[in-house]
């Protein structure tokens, strides 16, 4: 093996490169020699010298003392070292230095050396050895052919083979495959490379891949001319370790800048932009087909935002050093609006200004979340402000005995508020094609009296008043510029100032008795909130005007009376006779809390029991009940839905008299004359197709006690108590003997017995107060 000790060099040379005669033999005979081990003994290839004896190289009387002595020991101790005479071909002799180490296969390693100045030498080898193996890295010398000719201990510790295995691997052994290529001195000749450094691994006896540093220098020995390759070879784990967290710590600053959910840019020391990442752009506003930001290179100062907020001077006050704070709308260089929030900080080299990084938030939603509170604040306002307005007309409508002067309140007070420019009550006219005012108020220039609008879907039609008739929902228009079902009035509203509309309907049930018409000066002022209070609202008049057209039927001195012949089965009444061959005659009917119906009726011909049975799964009957039963006649009494009876109260009729012989059915309506007779009859018809108008009669009614009597009572009996009276009566509880007891009447009340003897008791009272009242007068 070769080792320091044999090292012949001086100073750096002995550590870039050994000039070691070595010979492997197998005891015998040379099997291999190098250039310098055929030098030394004067031959001039190594070839001259393979197959001839291994002692011939000694002097004569050095032979014996090799074969008994050193011989012997190197193949029981493996190895021999010291100094021996060597024999040249030219047969002088010298003294040299001779290493011999066993392999396992049986063959020895020699080395060899001609000695001179010993002493000297020897602790010269001796000290560049300890110092060798003192280094932390590996040191290494290749030789022209790229073997390793000398090595150090490190290189044995770092890749656990011994020095034996070192001397028999090929240095590329030590490099993985795919880096090989890289390596000076094993890709490319030893004298062609210059001072070098790469990183590599050097592969251990394990597998294990250690990164190392290597560096190298080519130099020559001036003695022999023979070049070799002296290296160096540093462990860098903990470096490259380092450098992978600095890596990864520069991904994630890259990655958190990329990805940052705010705007950040880069500013040079002029102030102009030199970077920005994505969320930067987004908020520039980059399009889409554009690779880079036209920002780039603008001067942040002079971008129009900054510049129309007057803010230039805030970040010129970044140069001063000074980190500020920002806050603009801003409009990018495309168009795009944003609101912006952010900080400046400037950045220093070497204690010079070298610009700055802007972090800018785009706070526009936050902005609009403001807006839209301010705005719905403002609304809420408002809303309370319309719904005082609308509770005190509804307030009002109570307070106002006539249809006319319900309307006239209605309108009055929408326009003595500063809501709304001016308001109208329109109701279809006598052929049912237009809508006509019958009363308004506030500033409207004339333009109720100049504008036509008609019932029906056509152009005069779609408007917020045509549709609010047609559909029974309230219906606006919010900004008459733009709204196009609102163009036959377009022209004539705008001149006035008239920015929006709504039309709402007057309901009552299923009746639309017309629709009040309200404008304002502001585009959507009818928001969905105050469309609800205005339902509300046409709902109230609704009720109010159906009231007076009830009163009116009952005071009127004129009526309109409609008689009706019904055989349409749909009628539980008409299907009840006929089925049984028996007459049913209406003696009354009671509208309840629940908005049922009890109709009383008078069965002749029948079973009462049969016609209960008959009758009590009909789909629009909830209960029948017999009041009195007489085997073929009696009372009955009929729960029901009923939806002509609903439709007759909505129009402020009533019914006067209704009967039913065999399926052929007559009833008989009373209607006051300002009634939508046409619209009743329609709907009766439209519920029962098989009914027919067979008479229509308008008589006087004469001046009587009974209406003042009729006007005193309903003045002063409760809803609950008229209900009570008037199903005791109909239910036979004052006969003799009672068809009905008070705790049947209770049930059909749905209420305790003795609340029906509260109900009944304060009733009968005001009927004997109303009595005493008319005698005295």
């Amino acid at each position: 093996m070769a080792n320091a000790a044999e090292i012949a060099w001086e100073g750096k040379q002995v550590l870039a490169a050994s000039m070691d005669a070595m010979a492997v033999t197998d005891g015998v005979q040379h099997l291999t020699v190098n250039q310098p081990y055929a030098d030394l003994y004067g031959f001039s290839r190594p070839d001259e010298l393979e197959g001839e004896p291994w002692t011939r190289c000694l002097v004569e009387d050095e032979r014996k003392r090799f074969e008994r002595e050193i011989l012997p020991m190197c193949r029981t101790d493996g190895q021999w070292r010291g100094t021996i005479g060597g024999r040249r071909r030219d047969g002088s002799t010298f003294s040299q230095k001779l290493s011999i180490a066993g392999l396992d296969d049986g063959h020895f390693v020699c080395t060899t050396r001609e000695t001179e100045n010993t002493d000297r030498t020897e602790d010269h080898h001796r000290l560049i050895e300890h110092v060798f193996d003192a280094v932390d890295d590996i040191v290494y010398v290749l030789d022209e052919t790229g073997d390793a000719v000398i090595w150090n201990a490190r290189l044995r510790e770092m890749t656990g083979y011994t020095d034996a295995e070192i001397e028999m691997l090929d240095p590329k052994d030590l490099i993985p495959p795919e880096q090989r290529d890289y390596v000076p001195g094993l890709a490319e000749a030893i004298d062609r490379l210059g001072d070098q450094h790469v990183d590599l691994d050097l592969v251990n006896k394990d597998g294990e891949r250690i990164p190392h540093e290597f560096r190298g220098t080519t130099f020559e020995d001036p003695e022999t001319n023979r070049v070799y390759r002296c290296g160096i070879a540093r462990d860098i784990t903990e470096r490259k370790g380092r450098e992978e967290t600095l890596r990864a710590a520069r991904r994630f600053n890259e990655e958190l800048v990329e990805n940052a959910p705010f705007g950040m840019f880069r500013l040079d020391e002029d102030l102009r932009i030199a970077y920005e990442n994505p969320r930067a752009e987004e908020i520039i506003g980059l399009p889409d087909d554009e690779e880079a930001s036209a920002a780039i290179g603008v001067d942040v100062r002079e971008l129009p935002s900054i510049v129309e907020t007057g803010q230039a001077s805030l970040f010129t006050r970044l140069k001063d050093g000074e980190t500020i704070e920002f806050e603009f709308p801003f409009e990018s260089i495309y168009g795009e609006k944003a609101h912006l929030t952010g900080r400046g900080v400037p950045l220093y080299r070497d204690g010079e200004f070298d610009g700055a990084i802007l972090m800018a938030t785009d706070i526009s939603e936050r902005k609009r979340h403001e807006r839209d509170l301010e705005r719905q604040r403002d609304e809420l306002a408002m809303l309370d402000r319309i719904n005082e307005l609308l509770f005190e007309i509804t307030r009002d409508l109570f307070e106002s005995p006539t249809r006319t002067e319900i309307e006239q309140t209605v309108c009055d007070r929408l326009a003595a508020s500063e809501l709304y420019q001016f308001a109208w009550i329109g109701e279809p006219d006598a052929d049912g094609h237009r809508i006509v005012p019958c009363a308004s108020a506030g500033i409207d220039d004339g333009y109720v009296e100049t504008i036509t609008i008609t019932t029906k879907d056509n152009e005069t039609g779609r408007g917020p008043g045509g549709r609010a008739l047609r559909t029974g929902d309230v219906q606006v228009s919010q900004d008459v510029r733009s709204d196009p079902t609102f163009e036959p009035w377009r022209e004539k509203a705008l001149e006035r100032g008239i920015r929006s509309a709504a039309a709402v309907p007057l309901v009552y049930g299923d009746v639309i008795y017309g629709i009040l018409a309200v404008y304002a000066r502001r585009p959507f002022a009818f928001s969905h909130r105050e469309r609800a209070g205005f339902e509300n609202l046409g709902n109230a008049v609704g009720f109010a005007i159906n009231a007076i057209e009830n009163r009116r039927l009952l005071f009127a001195d004129s009526v309109v009376e409609l008689e009706f012949e019904v055989t349409d089965p749909g009628l539980v009444f008409v299907r009840t006779s006929e089925r049984l061959e028996c007459e049913l005659t209406i003696t009354g009917y009671v509208e309840s809390a629940s908005d049922a119906w009890s109709v009383y009726l008078t069965v002749d011909g029948a079973s009462p029991t049969a016609a209960r049975d008959f009758a009590i799964d009909d789909p629009d009957v909830d209960e029948v009940r017999v009041i009195a039963d007489e085997d073929d006649a009696g009372v009955l009494e009929f729960v029901m839905k009923g939806p002509a009876l609903n439709n007759i109260t909505e129009h402020g009729a009533i019914l006067t008299s209704g009967s039913v012989d065999g399926g052929q059915g007559r009833f008989c309506i009373e209607a006051p004359q300002t009634a939508d007779v046409r619209r009743l009859s329609d709907r009766l018809r439209a519920e029962y197709p098989d009914s027919t108008l067979v008479a229509q009669r308008e008589f006087d009614r004469p001046a009587r006690k009974a209406g003042e009597i009729r006007q005193s009572i309903n003045d002063r009996l409760t809803d609950r108590q008229r209900e009570a009276l008037l199903r005791a009566y109909h239910a036979g509880y004052f006969d003799w003997p009672r068809q009905s007891t008070a705790a049947d009447i209770a049930a059909s009340m749905d209420v305790a017995e003795t609340t029906f003897h509260y109900h009944l008791r304060n009733a009968l009272e005001t009927l004997s107060a109303a009595f005493t009242d008319l005698e005295k007068g």
